[in-house]
Protein backbone atom coordinates (compact mmCIF):
# COMPACT_ATOMS: atom_id res chain seq x y z
CA UNK A 1 0.00 0.00 0.00
CA UNK A 2 3.00 2.43 0.69
CA UNK A 3 4.09 2.11 -2.95
CA UNK A 4 0.62 3.14 -4.15
CA UNK A 5 0.62 6.23 -1.90
CA UNK A 6 4.11 7.32 -3.03
CA UNK A 7 3.12 7.02 -6.71
CA UNK A 8 0.01 9.10 -6.13
CA UNK A 9 2.02 11.82 -4.27
CA UNK A 10 4.59 12.02 -7.09
CA UNK A 11 1.85 12.50 -9.67
CA UNK A 12 0.19 15.24 -7.62
CA UNK A 13 3.52 17.11 -7.28
CA UNK A 14 4.09 17.11 -11.03
CA UNK A 15 0.60 18.43 -11.73
CA UNK A 16 0.39 20.97 -8.89
CA UNK A 17 1.62 24.00 -10.89
CA UNK A 18 0.15 23.01 -14.16
CA UNK A 19 -3.07 24.06 -15.78
CA UNK A 20 -4.03 20.43 -16.21
CA UNK A 21 -4.15 19.92 -12.44
CA UNK A 22 -7.82 20.68 -12.06
CA UNK A 23 -8.70 18.54 -15.03
CA UNK A 24 -6.76 15.43 -13.87
CA UNK A 25 -7.38 15.74 -10.12
CA UNK A 26 -10.59 13.66 -10.06
CA UNK A 27 -8.98 10.87 -12.07
CA UNK A 28 -5.94 10.83 -9.83
CA UNK A 29 -8.07 10.65 -6.71
CA UNK A 30 -10.14 7.76 -8.14
CA UNK A 31 -6.99 5.83 -9.06
CA UNK A 32 -5.46 6.40 -5.66
CA UNK A 33 -8.58 5.31 -3.80
CA UNK A 34 -8.96 2.26 -6.09
CA UNK A 35 -5.37 1.10 -5.57
CA UNK A 36 -5.69 1.63 -1.82
CA UNK A 37 -9.00 -0.23 -1.59
CA UNK A 38 -7.66 -3.16 -3.60
CA UNK A 39 -4.62 -3.48 -1.40
CA UNK A 40 -6.73 -3.10 1.72
CA UNK A 41 -9.21 -5.77 0.62
CA UNK A 42 -6.37 -8.26 0.29
CA UNK A 43 -5.33 -7.47 3.86
CA UNK A 44 -8.94 -7.81 5.10
CA UNK A 45 -9.45 -11.12 3.32
CA UNK A 46 -6.33 -12.50 4.98
CA UNK A 47 -7.29 -11.44 8.49
CA UNK A 48 -11.10 -11.68 8.70
CA UNK A 49 -13.49 -14.62 8.10
CA UNK A 50 -16.72 -13.35 6.53
CA UNK A 51 -19.78 -15.33 7.79
CA UNK A 52 -21.87 -17.26 5.21
CA UNK A 53 -25.34 -15.86 4.58
CA UNK A 54 -28.22 -18.38 4.13
CA UNK A 55 -29.65 -17.98 0.66
CA UNK A 56 -33.26 -18.75 -0.31
CA UNK A 57 -34.05 -22.09 -2.03
CA UNK A 58 -32.93 -22.07 -5.65
CA UNK A 59 -35.59 -21.14 -8.16
CA UNK A 60 -34.43 -24.20 -10.09
CA UNK A 61 -36.17 -26.32 -7.44
CA UNK A 62 -39.54 -24.59 -7.71
CA UNK A 63 -42.11 -24.08 -10.43
CA UNK A 64 -44.78 -21.39 -10.42
CA UNK A 65 -48.47 -22.14 -10.94
CA UNK A 66 -48.38 -20.29 -14.25
CA UNK A 67 -45.33 -22.23 -15.40
CA UNK A 68 -46.89 -25.55 -14.40
CA UNK A 69 -50.07 -24.76 -16.33
CA UNK A 70 -47.95 -24.30 -19.44
CA UNK A 71 -45.96 -27.47 -18.79
CA UNK A 72 -49.17 -29.51 -18.57
CA UNK A 73 -50.08 -28.59 -22.14
CA UNK A 74 -47.28 -30.87 -23.35
CA UNK A 75 -46.70 -32.99 -20.28
CA UNK A 76 -43.38 -34.85 -20.24
CA UNK A 77 -42.82 -35.22 -16.50
CA UNK A 78 -44.23 -37.10 -13.51
CA UNK A 79 -46.66 -35.07 -11.41
CA UNK A 80 -47.12 -36.28 -7.81
CA UNK A 81 -49.59 -35.09 -5.19
CA UNK A 82 -47.97 -35.41 -1.76
CA UNK A 83 -50.57 -33.60 0.36
CA UNK A 84 -52.28 -35.31 3.28
CA UNK A 85 -55.11 -35.48 4.04
CA UNK A 86 -56.52 -35.62 0.52
CA UNK A 87 -57.95 -32.22 -0.49
CA UNK A 88 -58.19 -32.58 -4.26
CA UNK A 89 -55.59 -32.70 -6.98
CA UNK A 90 -54.40 -31.11 -10.19
CA UNK A 91 -55.62 -32.72 -13.40
CA UNK A 92 -53.08 -35.05 -15.05
CA UNK A 93 -51.59 -35.98 -11.69
CA UNK A 94 -49.75 -39.28 -12.05
CA UNK A 95 -49.88 -40.52 -8.48
CA UNK A 96 -50.70 -39.75 -4.88
CA UNK A 97 -47.89 -40.40 -2.38
CA UNK A 98 -48.07 -38.83 1.11
CA UNK A 99 -45.07 -36.56 1.64
CA UNK A 100 -43.99 -38.51 4.73
CA UNK A 101 -44.28 -41.91 3.01
CA UNK A 102 -42.06 -41.28 -0.01
CA UNK A 103 -39.44 -43.87 0.89
CA UNK A 104 -42.06 -46.54 1.69
CA UNK A 105 -43.66 -45.94 -1.72
CA UNK A 106 -40.44 -45.79 -3.72
CA UNK A 107 -41.79 -48.48 -6.07
CA UNK A 108 -44.28 -45.90 -7.37
CA UNK A 109 -41.52 -43.44 -8.30
CA UNK A 110 -39.82 -43.26 -11.71
CA UNK A 111 -36.99 -45.75 -12.00
CA UNK A 112 -34.64 -43.27 -13.69
CA UNK A 113 -33.04 -40.97 -11.13
CA UNK A 114 -32.83 -38.11 -13.64
CA UNK A 115 -36.50 -38.34 -14.64
CA UNK A 116 -38.28 -34.96 -14.39
CA UNK A 117 -40.62 -34.86 -11.38
CA UNK A 118 -42.91 -32.11 -10.08
CA UNK A 119 -44.33 -32.39 -6.56
CA UNK A 120 -47.17 -30.41 -5.05
CA UNK A 121 -49.25 -30.13 -1.90
CA UNK A 122 -51.69 -27.49 -0.66
CA UNK A 123 -49.29 -24.72 0.35
CA UNK A 124 -45.82 -25.88 -0.69
CA UNK A 125 -44.52 -26.97 2.72
CA UNK A 126 -45.10 -30.71 2.37
CA UNK A 127 -43.86 -30.75 -1.22
CA UNK A 128 -40.65 -28.97 -0.15
CA UNK A 129 -40.04 -31.72 2.42
CA UNK A 130 -40.81 -34.39 -0.15
CA UNK A 131 -38.33 -32.75 -2.54
CA UNK A 132 -35.57 -33.00 0.05
CA UNK A 133 -36.41 -36.68 0.58
CA UNK A 134 -36.23 -37.41 -3.15
CA UNK A 135 -32.97 -35.54 -3.43
CA UNK A 136 -31.48 -37.66 -0.66
CA UNK A 137 -32.71 -40.73 -2.56
CA UNK A 138 -30.61 -39.65 -5.53
CA UNK A 139 -33.20 -37.95 -7.75
CA UNK A 140 -31.61 -35.06 -9.60
CA UNK A 141 -34.44 -33.44 -11.58
CA UNK A 142 -37.12 -32.67 -8.98
CA UNK A 143 -39.10 -29.44 -8.54
CA UNK A 144 -42.13 -28.54 -6.47
CA UNK A 145 -45.07 -26.20 -7.00
CA UNK A 146 -44.41 -22.90 -5.25
CA UNK A 147 -47.46 -22.04 -3.17
CA UNK A 148 -49.05 -25.40 -3.88
CA UNK A 149 -52.72 -25.84 -4.74
CA UNK A 150 -53.46 -22.49 -3.06
CA UNK A 151 -51.38 -20.78 -5.76
CA UNK A 152 -53.05 -22.96 -8.39
CA UNK A 153 -56.48 -21.71 -7.21
CA UNK A 154 -55.33 -18.09 -7.34
CA UNK A 155 -54.52 -18.69 -11.00
CA UNK A 156 -58.19 -19.79 -11.45
CA UNK A 157 -57.10 -23.31 -12.40
CA UNK A 158 -59.50 -26.13 -11.53
CA UNK A 159 -58.78 -28.94 -9.09
CA UNK A 160 -60.09 -32.49 -9.38
CA UNK A 161 -61.92 -33.87 -6.38
CA UNK A 162 -61.83 -37.67 -6.47
CA UNK A 163 -63.42 -38.11 -3.05
CA UNK A 164 -66.74 -38.97 -4.74
CA UNK A 165 -65.22 -41.49 -7.14
CA UNK A 166 -66.19 -44.47 -5.00
CA UNK A 167 -69.87 -43.60 -5.41
CA UNK A 168 -69.39 -43.38 -9.18
CA UNK A 169 -67.76 -46.81 -9.41
CA UNK A 170 -69.70 -48.55 -6.64
CA UNK A 171 -73.02 -46.71 -6.34
CA UNK A 172 -74.71 -47.21 -2.99
CA UNK A 173 -77.93 -48.14 -4.75
CA UNK A 174 -76.14 -50.80 -6.77
CA UNK A 175 -76.43 -51.63 -10.48
CA UNK A 176 -79.37 -53.45 -12.06
CA UNK A 177 -78.69 -55.63 -15.09
CA UNK A 178 -81.20 -55.62 -17.99
CA UNK A 179 -82.03 -59.30 -17.40
CA UNK A 180 -83.95 -61.16 -14.66
CA UNK A 181 -83.35 -64.34 -12.67
CA UNK A 182 -86.46 -65.98 -14.15
CA UNK A 183 -86.62 -69.68 -13.17
CA UNK A 184 -82.87 -70.21 -13.30
CA UNK A 185 -82.49 -70.62 -9.53
CA UNK A 186 -85.04 -73.46 -9.13
CA UNK A 187 -83.70 -75.22 -12.23
CA UNK A 188 -80.11 -75.13 -10.95
CA UNK A 189 -81.32 -76.58 -7.64
CA UNK A 190 -83.46 -79.27 -9.31
CA UNK A 191 -80.58 -80.34 -11.60
CA UNK A 192 -78.18 -80.60 -8.67
CA UNK A 193 -75.82 -77.88 -9.89
CA UNK A 194 -76.68 -76.16 -6.60
CA UNK A 195 -77.10 -78.25 -3.49
CA UNK A 196 -79.43 -76.03 -1.48
CA UNK A 197 -78.22 -77.29 1.90
CA UNK A 198 -74.57 -76.70 1.01
CA UNK A 199 -75.41 -73.31 -0.47
CA UNK A 200 -77.27 -72.22 2.65
CA UNK A 201 -74.38 -73.28 4.86
CA UNK A 202 -71.65 -71.61 2.78
CA UNK A 203 -73.34 -68.44 1.47
CA UNK A 204 -75.92 -67.76 4.21
CA UNK A 205 -78.40 -66.19 1.77
CA UNK A 206 -80.91 -63.63 2.99
CA UNK A 207 -84.60 -64.62 2.69
CA UNK A 208 -85.09 -62.62 -0.52
CA UNK A 209 -81.97 -64.22 -1.99
CA UNK A 210 -83.07 -67.73 -1.11
CA UNK A 211 -86.41 -67.02 -2.76
CA UNK A 212 -84.50 -66.55 -6.06
CA UNK A 213 -83.36 -70.18 -5.73
CA UNK A 214 -86.82 -71.51 -4.86
CA UNK A 215 -89.28 -69.70 -7.12
CA UNK A 216 -89.47 -68.21 -10.60
CA UNK A 217 -89.24 -64.43 -10.49
CA UNK A 218 -89.15 -61.41 -12.76
CA UNK A 219 -86.79 -59.75 -10.29
CA UNK A 220 -83.87 -58.30 -12.24
CA UNK A 221 -80.32 -59.29 -11.39
CA UNK A 222 -78.93 -56.56 -9.19
CA UNK A 223 -75.53 -56.24 -7.57
CA UNK A 224 -74.56 -53.87 -4.77
CA UNK A 225 -72.02 -53.60 -1.97
CA UNK A 226 -73.78 -56.22 0.15
CA UNK A 227 -74.66 -59.10 -2.20
CA UNK A 228 -71.61 -59.58 -4.40
CA UNK A 229 -70.91 -63.10 -3.09
CA UNK A 230 -74.47 -64.30 -3.68
CA UNK A 231 -74.52 -62.92 -7.22
CA UNK A 232 -71.16 -64.40 -8.17
CA UNK A 233 -72.05 -67.81 -6.73
CA UNK A 234 -75.38 -68.19 -8.54
CA UNK A 235 -73.96 -66.91 -11.84
CA UNK A 236 -70.95 -69.19 -11.31
CA UNK A 237 -73.22 -72.23 -11.11
CA UNK A 238 -75.12 -71.06 -14.19
CA UNK A 239 -71.92 -70.43 -16.17
CA UNK A 240 -70.61 -73.87 -15.24
CA UNK A 241 -73.71 -75.79 -16.36
CA UNK A 242 -74.75 -73.81 -19.45
CA UNK A 243 -73.77 -75.35 -22.80
CA UNK A 244 -71.35 -72.88 -24.32
CA UNK A 245 -69.04 -72.39 -27.26
CA UNK A 246 -66.44 -71.46 -24.64
CA UNK A 247 -66.28 -75.09 -23.47
CA UNK A 248 -66.28 -76.48 -27.00
CA UNK A 249 -63.69 -74.26 -28.68
CA UNK A 250 -61.93 -72.46 -25.83
CA UNK A 251 -58.91 -73.70 -23.84
CA UNK A 252 -61.03 -75.68 -21.39
CA UNK A 253 -62.47 -77.71 -24.26
CA UNK A 254 -59.23 -78.17 -26.19
CA UNK A 255 -55.79 -78.30 -24.52
CA UNK A 256 -57.24 -78.70 -21.01
CA UNK A 257 -60.12 -80.98 -21.87
CA UNK A 258 -58.74 -83.99 -20.00
CA UNK A 259 -57.83 -81.95 -16.90
CA UNK A 260 -60.81 -79.60 -16.87
CA UNK A 261 -61.60 -80.46 -13.25
CA UNK A 262 -58.32 -78.99 -11.98
CA UNK A 263 -59.39 -75.35 -12.12
CA UNK A 264 -60.82 -73.16 -9.35
CA UNK A 265 -63.99 -72.68 -11.39
CA UNK A 266 -64.64 -76.40 -11.82
CA UNK A 267 -63.05 -78.43 -9.05
CA UNK A 268 -63.54 -75.42 -6.80
CA UNK A 269 -67.35 -75.48 -7.11
CA UNK A 270 -68.11 -77.42 -3.93
CA UNK A 271 -71.79 -76.51 -3.70
CA UNK A 272 -73.12 -79.06 -6.18
CA UNK A 273 -74.57 -82.50 -5.53
CA UNK A 274 -71.62 -84.71 -6.33
CA UNK A 275 -68.67 -83.81 -8.56
CA UNK A 276 -68.97 -80.37 -10.19
CA UNK A 277 -67.25 -81.64 -13.34
CA UNK A 278 -70.35 -83.73 -14.03
CA UNK A 279 -72.29 -80.53 -14.71
CA UNK A 280 -69.93 -78.54 -16.91
CA UNK A 281 -71.23 -77.62 -20.38
CA UNK A 282 -74.23 -79.90 -19.94
CA UNK A 283 -77.56 -78.00 -19.97
CA UNK A 284 -79.26 -75.49 -22.27
CA UNK A 285 -80.48 -73.23 -19.54
CA UNK A 286 -80.10 -70.10 -21.69
CA UNK A 287 -81.37 -70.32 -25.27
CA UNK A 288 -78.67 -69.20 -27.72
CA UNK A 289 -78.53 -69.44 -31.51
CA UNK A 290 -75.22 -70.31 -33.24
CA UNK A 291 -74.78 -66.62 -34.12
CA UNK A 292 -75.41 -65.66 -30.52
CA UNK A 293 -72.90 -68.26 -29.35
CA UNK A 294 -70.34 -66.68 -31.67
CA UNK A 295 -71.10 -63.24 -30.19
CA UNK A 296 -70.64 -64.71 -26.70
CA UNK A 297 -67.23 -65.95 -27.81
CA UNK A 298 -66.22 -62.57 -29.22
CA UNK A 299 -67.20 -60.73 -26.05
CA UNK A 300 -65.72 -63.37 -23.74
CA UNK A 301 -62.32 -63.04 -25.41
CA UNK A 302 -62.22 -59.37 -24.46
CA UNK A 303 -63.46 -59.62 -20.85
CA UNK A 304 -60.66 -60.05 -18.28
CA UNK A 305 -60.66 -59.99 -14.48
CA UNK A 306 -57.86 -58.72 -12.22
CA UNK A 307 -57.45 -61.97 -10.27
CA UNK A 308 -55.59 -63.66 -13.15
CA UNK A 309 -54.27 -63.12 -16.65
CA UNK A 310 -56.99 -65.01 -18.53
CA UNK A 311 -60.04 -63.75 -20.34
CA UNK A 312 -63.54 -65.17 -19.95
CA UNK A 313 -62.76 -67.29 -23.02
CA UNK A 314 -60.73 -69.28 -20.47
CA UNK A 315 -62.94 -69.08 -17.33
CA UNK A 316 -60.66 -70.86 -14.89
CA UNK A 317 -62.01 -69.06 -11.81
CA UNK A 318 -65.42 -68.30 -10.36
CA UNK A 319 -65.51 -64.70 -11.60
CA UNK A 320 -64.75 -65.85 -15.14
CA UNK A 321 -67.61 -68.35 -15.13
CA UNK A 322 -69.98 -65.84 -13.52
CA UNK A 323 -69.10 -63.23 -16.14
CA UNK A 324 -69.66 -65.85 -18.85
CA UNK A 325 -73.17 -66.53 -17.55
CA UNK A 326 -73.96 -62.81 -17.45
CA UNK A 327 -72.73 -62.40 -21.05
CA UNK A 328 -74.86 -65.34 -22.20
CA UNK A 329 -77.97 -63.98 -20.47
CA UNK A 330 -77.61 -60.54 -22.04
CA UNK A 331 -76.74 -61.87 -25.51
CA UNK A 332 -79.80 -64.14 -25.36
CA UNK A 333 -81.95 -61.13 -24.43
CA UNK A 334 -80.65 -59.12 -27.39
CA UNK A 335 -78.91 -56.46 -25.27
CA UNK A 336 -76.63 -54.21 -27.38
CA UNK A 337 -72.95 -55.14 -27.17
CA UNK A 338 -71.90 -51.79 -25.69
CA UNK A 339 -74.46 -52.22 -22.88
CA UNK A 340 -73.23 -55.75 -22.22
CA UNK A 341 -69.70 -54.46 -21.68
CA UNK A 342 -70.96 -51.68 -19.42
CA UNK A 343 -72.89 -54.15 -17.23
CA UNK A 344 -70.02 -56.64 -17.05
CA UNK A 345 -67.81 -53.75 -15.96
CA UNK A 346 -70.28 -53.03 -13.16
CA UNK A 347 -70.14 -56.67 -12.02
CA UNK A 348 -66.34 -56.69 -12.09
CA UNK A 349 -66.25 -53.44 -10.14
CA UNK A 350 -68.28 -54.86 -7.26
CA UNK A 351 -66.29 -58.10 -7.33
CA UNK A 352 -62.94 -56.26 -7.42
CA UNK A 353 -63.65 -52.81 -5.91
CA UNK A 354 -60.07 -51.77 -5.14
CA UNK A 355 -58.91 -52.68 -8.63
CA UNK A 356 -61.54 -50.67 -10.44
CA UNK A 357 -61.31 -47.69 -8.11
CA UNK A 358 -57.63 -47.61 -9.07
CA UNK A 359 -58.51 -47.79 -12.78
CA UNK A 360 -61.17 -45.10 -12.34
CA UNK A 361 -58.60 -42.87 -10.63
CA UNK A 362 -56.24 -43.33 -13.55
CA UNK A 363 -58.90 -42.21 -16.04
CA UNK A 364 -60.14 -39.35 -13.85
CA UNK A 365 -56.63 -37.92 -13.81
CA UNK A 366 -56.74 -37.92 -17.61
CA UNK A 367 -59.99 -35.92 -17.45
CA UNK A 368 -62.26 -38.90 -18.26
CA UNK A 369 -65.17 -39.47 -15.80
CA UNK A 370 -66.09 -43.07 -14.98
CA UNK A 371 -69.43 -42.90 -16.78
CA UNK A 372 -67.62 -41.90 -19.98
CA UNK A 373 -64.89 -44.53 -20.06
CA UNK A 374 -64.93 -47.11 -22.85
CA UNK A 375 -66.12 -50.22 -20.96
CA UNK A 376 -64.80 -52.54 -23.64
CA UNK A 377 -61.36 -50.94 -23.38
CA UNK A 378 -61.35 -51.13 -19.58
CA UNK A 379 -62.36 -54.81 -19.57
CA UNK A 380 -59.55 -55.63 -21.99
CA UNK A 381 -56.14 -57.05 -21.20
CA UNK A 382 -54.40 -53.70 -20.75
CA UNK A 383 -56.55 -52.74 -17.75
CA UNK A 384 -58.47 -55.71 -16.33
CA UNK A 385 -55.99 -58.56 -16.48
CA UNK A 386 -53.79 -59.07 -13.43
CA UNK A 387 -50.76 -57.87 -15.41
CA UNK A 388 -52.52 -54.89 -16.95
CA UNK A 389 -54.00 -53.74 -13.67
CA UNK A 390 -50.62 -54.06 -11.97
CA UNK A 391 -49.14 -51.57 -14.43
CA UNK A 392 -52.01 -49.15 -13.88
CA UNK A 393 -51.68 -49.50 -10.11
CA UNK A 394 -47.99 -48.63 -10.31
CA UNK A 395 -48.85 -45.45 -12.20
CA UNK A 396 -51.64 -44.45 -9.82
CA UNK A 397 -49.86 -45.21 -6.57
CA UNK A 398 -51.77 -45.18 -3.30
CA UNK A 399 -55.44 -44.31 -3.65
CA UNK A 400 -56.30 -40.91 -2.17
CA UNK A 401 -59.39 -42.41 -0.49
CA UNK A 402 -60.34 -45.61 1.32
CA UNK A 403 -61.24 -48.68 -0.73
CA UNK A 404 -62.42 -52.22 -0.12
CA UNK A 405 -60.40 -55.28 -1.03
CA UNK A 406 -60.92 -57.50 -4.06
CA UNK A 407 -63.04 -60.61 -4.39
CA UNK A 408 -61.80 -64.10 -3.60
CA UNK A 409 -61.81 -66.90 -6.20
CA UNK A 410 -63.83 -69.36 -4.09
CA UNK A 411 -67.21 -70.07 -2.55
Amino acid sequence: MSIVVKQAARLLKNLRNRKEFRRFLPIVLILAVGFAAGALSGTVRKGIKIPQIALPRSSQQTVSAKELAGMLQKKDFTLINVHVPYEGEIEKTDSFIPYNEIVANSANLPKEKNAPIVLYCKSGRMSAEALETLTKMGYTNVRHLEGGMDAWNVLDQELLDLSGLEQDVLPEEGVTLPVSWRDLGPRLVDLGVIDLAKFRDAVRPMPDQEAILLTSTDQPIKIDRTNGQFVVDVLWALGLAQKSIVYDEGPMGTEYKTTVGNFASTGGWSLARGDAVNYINRFELIPLTPDQQRLVADIAKNVYRPCCGNSTWFPDCNHGMAALAAIELMVSAGIPEADIYRNILALNSFWFPNNYLTIATYFARQGIPWDQVDAKLVLGQDYSSAQGWSKIAQKVGSLPFGASGGGACGT
